[in-house]
């Protein structure tokens, strides 16, 4: 049960009450005390369920990235310093990707992208996942497999 703020009675009638500048939850009696604050009462609303369905972002980060921007960075005879300058962003985070311990978020990609002009995030192809008939019915590792070079 809420007791009064004031002088500690129990009660179920608590009213918010502003004395000497204070606001609080006080008893009917100690309400006389100051100026009671309207109580506006709190419409009940029904939450809408409604979820947003967002599609997966389908684009994946290139396989040795790091290396394709460390390349096409040496092409243009640009410093990491110098690049990223030219990016603001910190050299720091452009070593980082191109050792490839951190990777690039969109955005960043999407600077080097234009600055290097190299693709870092591409759509991940669809292999054809059909199994070529062998003598025995039975597919094996090399028949699933693909070697990437």
């Amino acid at each position: 049960m809420p007791s009064c703020q004031l002088c500690g009675e129990d009660s179920e009638n608590l009213k918010k009450t502003k004395i000497e500048g204070a606001v609080m939850k006080v008893c009917s009696s100690c309400s006389e005390m100051g100026d009671v604050i309207e109580q506006k009462k709190k419409k009940k609303t029904k939450k809408k369920s409604s979820k947003t369905y967002r599609p997966k972002d389908t684009e994946k980060l290139t396989s040795n990235y790091g290396e394709k921007l460390k390349q096409a960075r040496e092409d243009r005879k640009l410093s990491i310093k110098e690049l990223a300058d030219s990016l603001n962003e910190k050299a720091s985070l452009i070593k980082k990707v191109e050792r490839e311990d951190l990777k690039p978020e969109k955005s960043l990609a999407n600077k080097l992208s234009k600055e290097l002009d190299v693709t870092l995030y591409v759509n991940p192809e669809v292999y054809d996942t059909s199994i070529e008939s062998t003598d025995d019915g039975k597919a094996t590792l090399g028949d699933v497999a693909e070697v990437k070079e």
